[in-house]
């Protein structure tokens, strides 16, 4: 898989995903889920950086490219007063459904990095 896209082998031929549509997915999808108020820059340096894995990273959207999977990291805004781990669980869960059932790409982990609280 190249940095900026990822294949898939069809019946007919390859087909080719920008990682900014999974970026793209990802973030609408957990902007969704009732707690989270923003995805936000600033995700923390990841080790595997210092390896040479190849990564794609879009204001708190993070893609790693591994061999046939996809880690997606997360950067977060939460609501005051919800129940951080309960809501993280939802975006996990919601953010790996959506992207392997809209892209064919499978998700080997979705990490999620709560950056913030919004006390209104």
């Amino acid at each position: 898989m190249s940095k900026d896209s990822m294949e898939i082998l069809g019946d007919k031929g390859k087909i080719k995903i920008a990682s900014d549509i999974v970026m793209t997915i990802a973030r609408h999808t957990a902007e969704e889920v009732e707690g989270i108020i923003s995805i936000k820059g600033g995700l923390p340096g990841s080790i595997s950086e210092l390896f040479g894995k190849k990564t794609s990273n879009k204001k708190g959207i993070k893609i790693e490219n591994e061999e046939t999977q996809v880690i997606i990291n997360l950067s977060v805004v939460v609501a005051y007063g919800i129940v951080i781990p309960e809501v993280i669980k939802k975006v996990q869960e919601k953010v790996k459904s959506s992207v392997e059932s809209m892209t064919d790409i499978p998700v080997s982990r979705v990490n999620v990095f709560v950056q913030d609280v919004n006390i209104t």
